[in-house]
């Protein structure tokens, strides 16, 4: 019989599980929700507020004249700056902002510093809706990058009159890395942790478990940045790690395994981790 290890931080961590309760309200109360993008990385969590009645929309000119009441949803990520503005000066759009309390830190000090004129380097991915969201509430003048690793600090130009902070989800050994490094070249650099504290407890518990399992399920999108972040994390200790969308992912892989490890990314429901693990011990 196989033993399997769950990770004791799977499923929703506080900030989605606040956003998602929130979003459930609002739909149980019949009332007519819209969301700018997909509010976190699940598709098939996106899928069951679908089911429910929320509506996933891409840009906000797909809304065209608002002439009622709806509810529209901030995804976990954040929006840009000046849209967020724009939706609140409409008395039709009643905002339910589901950004992430860390993500809101990291907005908050981005924008205080960059007004005191320090120029802001961002570990993180150029491309990811937080980092777009996160760049926007640079003050105009200031200048900035977006490195996604060590070797990219080489193209910061600027002087010590810098801010660094990280992209929530990034990992926080490699985050440590660009810290010291940056330190050194930089005296009076302004270093802010922001990444994550739940997703670090994520990533040391699957440490933990990919060292005494042969085979290790990461449950999660396959665009979920702390989900790939988890994967990353095994692979340095364990030779068979695969990430799984959903229980059909599993006949595509071996578990011919005694020992096989289960964690999920923040953004994966528990009943999709449950509903995974039911497949395994059938």
């Amino acid at each position: 019989m196989k033993e399997i290890i769950i990770s004791k931080f799977c499923g929703f961590c506080s900030g989605v599980k606040r956003c998602i309760s929130s979003v459930e309200e609002e739909l149980k109360s019949k009332k007519e929700v819209y969301s700018i993008g997909e509010i976190i990385h699940n598709p098939y969590e996106i899928k069951r507020l679908e089911d429910m009645g929320m509506k996933v929309i891409s840009d906000v000119k797909e809304l065209g004249e608002i002439n009622k009441k709806i509810t529209l949803v901030i995804r976990t990520h954040g929006i840009e700056k000046q849209l967020y503005e724009n939706l609140k000066n409409n008395s039709n759009i009643e905002i339910l902002d589901g950004t992430c309390p860390m993500v809101k830190r990291t907005q908050q000090v981005v924008g205080d510093y960059s007004k005191k004129g320090f120029n802001v380097v961002i570990y993180g991915d150029k491309q990811h809706p937080e980092i777009k969201a996160l760049v926007s509430y640079i003050s105009d003048g200031v200048r900035y990058i977006v490195i996604n690793s060590k070797e990219e600090i080489k193209e910061i130009t600027f002087d010590e009159n810098m801010i660094l902070v990280a992209q929530t989800t990034k990992p926080q050994k490699e985050y440590l890395e660009i810290i010291n490094i940056l330190k050194s070249k930089y005296k009076k650099i302004k270093i802010f942790d922001t990444i994550c504290k739940e997703t670090v407890l994520r990533e040391k518990d699957i440490e933990k478990i990919a060292k005494k399992v042969d085979v290790v399920l990461v449950i999660g999108g396959k665009n979920s940045a702390n989900t790939n972040k988890l994967v990353y994390t095994a692979r340095l200790y364990n030779n068979n790690v695969f990430l799984i969308e959903n229980e059909n992912d599993l006949l595509k892989i071996n578990l011919s395994f005694n020992k096989v490890g289960v964690i999920s990314g923040s953004s994966t429901p528990m009943w999709l981790v449950e509903k995974i693990v039911n497949h395994i011990n059938a």
